[in-house]
């Protein structure tokens, strides 16, 4: 009995191949996670994107802003349809493209009201003036496919802008 364990011991066919497998399972583990971590990268880059041409979009009609159109525009644009969108106005739900109230934009991305065209105070930037701006944020929940709850598997991607369109 002694004998023929050490004789199993000593034998060496089939080593590579084993070898081999369990280098290959590794390789497939740390793509997969790579692959993962990519697709998170994409994905944010892809709100990012529509976020930005949403916009732009609004910069050149700023005029006559469709806001209600704006969230499928960034939707489509992702091409996310889950995507959650929301347009804000100087931080209020409510826009209008006539009668427009202007604040100053702080250094922290809050809103002070002021009136349209005035001179901003301090914390906000140097030179600032009143203006109406336009939030455009972006969320989706990132569902990954190999990484555990709390790495990536979970989190929110969020993406916003805000421009000033007046």
């Amino acid at each position: 009995m002694i004998r023929r364990l050490h004789a199993l011991l000593r034998e060496q066919r089939g080593v590579a191949t084993i070898e081999f497998a369990l280098l290959t399972l590794c390789f497939f583990v740390v793509m997969l996670l790579a692959l993962d971590f990519g697709t998170y990268f994409v994905q944010r880059s892809q709100i990012g994107s529509a976020v930005s041409a949403a916009s732009l979009s609004a910069f050149g009609t700023r005029s006559n802003i469709p806001f209600t159109d704006l969230p499928a525009y960034v939707q489509k644009a992702a091409r996310m349809p889950e995507l959650q969108v929301s347009v804000r106005c100087n931080d209020s739900t409510t826009c209008a493209n006539s009668s427009r109230s202007c604040a100053c934009l702080t250094k922290t991305g809050s809103f002070i009201g002021a009136s349209c065209g005035a001179s901003c105070g301090s914390g906000t930037s140097a030179g600032s003036t009143a203006g109406y701006y336009l939030r455009i944020s972006a969320t989706t929940p990132y569902r990954a496919m190999v990484l555990p709850k709390g790495m990536l598997n979970g989190t929110s991607i969020t993406q916003s802008v805000t421009v000033r369109v007046e």
